[in-house]
């Protein structure tokens, strides 16, 4: 997986940096990948963000400690949390740098290719109700090629 994510981690900071680049999506602050590993049942989670320098660091994550990821995973719908505020932080499993993001609002989608789970993108905003169903829309299309390029890093020759 580690070699996954040293991959990963570059096009998926320049998909980030494409989306703030997008008239409106500059409070798009935060980014982070969940890869799911079905052989351990576990993600491992790591921030992309388009300013990042250097490798990220990995939080693993098993799914049985994210039961809302996994509701979530077979609802096949993101989530949206209009403000964090009233969300809280209890329960919540987030690598570091997406906590300290300060994120007011956050999305986050599952990724499926062929009907098998791959993980998550999480999408963080510096204002509430960022969100909106435009929004959304455009996020779920760059959702799709995260997706594309964890099929790929999956597929990476040894």
């Amino acid at each position: 997986m580690d070699r996954m994510v040293a991959w990963l981690h570059e096009p998926a900071r320049r998909l980030h940096a494409m989306i703030r680049d997008l008239p409106g999506f500059a409070p798009l602050r935060h980014v982070s990948l969940s890869v799911y590993d079905p052989q351990y049942d576990m993600l491992w989670a790591f921030p992309c963000n388009s300013d990042a320098v250097g490798a990220p660091e990995v939080t693993e994550v098993e799914m049985t400690d994210a039961p809302s990821l996994v509701l979530l995973a077979d609802s096949h719908e993101p989530r949206i949390i209009a403000d964090m505020a009233a969300f809280g932080d209890e329960g919540r499993c987030h690598t570091d740098e997406a906590r300290a993001s300060d994120s007011r609002s956050s999305m986050t989608a599952p990724i499926s290719m062929d009907g098998h789970l791959q993980g998550f993108v999480i999408f963080g905003a510096a204002i509430p109700n960022f969100f909106t169903p435009p929004v959304q829309d455009t996020l779920l299309t760059f959702t799709e090629a995260f997706g594309i390029l964890i099929e790929r890093a999956r597929n990476l020759p040894d």
